[in-house]
């Protein structure tokens, strides 16, 4: 995955932050070990996709830059149980001390990215798109950001600035919403509302918002809505899971927002294990 200097300065901070807190500097367990060149393999215990190659490459950089990785495959790739992903040379002492530290990332990167090709999978109507939120673990926001690009799984929004959201709690404080989006179109930002029941969509429809979020409808309601919507673009969200998914891929649904995906999170089981 190619970076962009930014994106290697974020990708290196967030790295050094979990060396630091592993105190990686003072591993005693490996300090009392002879140092002796060894060679190391990294394999799915399950299958799923991989995903984290920078992470870990930074780590074990880090850590001790004479150690060599040779991958076997790229980012993106989907792996088969028992599958070797990575050949790892150094010396023992640096490979074990980094070792936890690089599993972290890895397995809950390629977890996050195995979760979102489950549920891509489910959806059969290709018009509509996976959109994953701000409910992540806290800064792990552009490590999460970066593979689900991979991913082709845009945010819902990214952060608080990126665009303007009316949600229900909003609504309390607002008494005069067409005034609200008046005002708040001047800002030029994407602007969506999240309705609750039928009634309120039909209130936003009129005022012709980038977005209307449809918050724990059923698949009946989404399809009464749809109908409604006119051609304000429709997004779904609250209560999906991958069992139920399929149901809400309705046509005229544009986008179907999860939280699960990055915060539901199943790390794979990846071993790193010394030959």
């Amino acid at each position: 995955m190619k970076l962009t200097a930014t994106e290697k300065k974020l990708l290196q901070i967030h790295v050094q932050s979990s060396l630091s807190e592993d105190c990686v500097k003072k591993d005693i367990t490996s300090s009392l070990l002879n140092k002796i060149e060894v060679s190391a393999v990294i394999i799915f215990k399950e299958e799923g996709v991989l995903c984290g190659i920078d992470w870990v490459n930074e780590v074990f950089k880090k850590v001790n830059s004479k150690i060599k990785i040779k991958w076997l495959y790229k980012d993106g790739d989907f792996i088969k149980k028992n599958k070797t992903v990575c050949i790892i040379k150094g010396n023992n002492k640096s490979i074990l001390t980094a070792e936890r530290t690089a599993l972290n990332f890895l397995q809950t990167l390629s977890g996050i990215c195995s979760n979102i090709k489950k549920y891509q999978d489910q959806i059969k109507n290709k018009n509509i798109k996976l959109l994953y939120t701000r409910k992540i673990v806290p800064g792990w926001k552009y490590a999460i950001g970066n593979i689900c690009s991979l991913m082709c799984c845009k945010p819902h929004r990214s952060n608080l600035q990126e665009s303007i959201l009316i949600k229900e709690n909003h609504l309390k404080f607002i008494k005069n919403i067409e005034q609200y989006v008046r005002i708040a179109k001047k800002s030029k930002k994407l602007i969506i509302a999240e309705a609750k029941t039928l009634s309120e969509l039909k209130l936003f429809n009129n005022l012709k918002l980038n977005r209307i979020l449809l918050d724990n409808f059923t698949p009946n309601q989404v399809k009464k809505a749809v109908k409604l919507s006119k051609s304000t673009p429709i997004e779904i969200s609250g209560n999906i899971t991958i069992k139920n998914i399929k149901n809400y891929a309705i046509k005229g649904v544009s986008f179907i927002s999860v939280g699960a995906l990055t915060k539901n999170i199943h790390a794979l089981n990846i071993s790193l294990l010394v030959r």
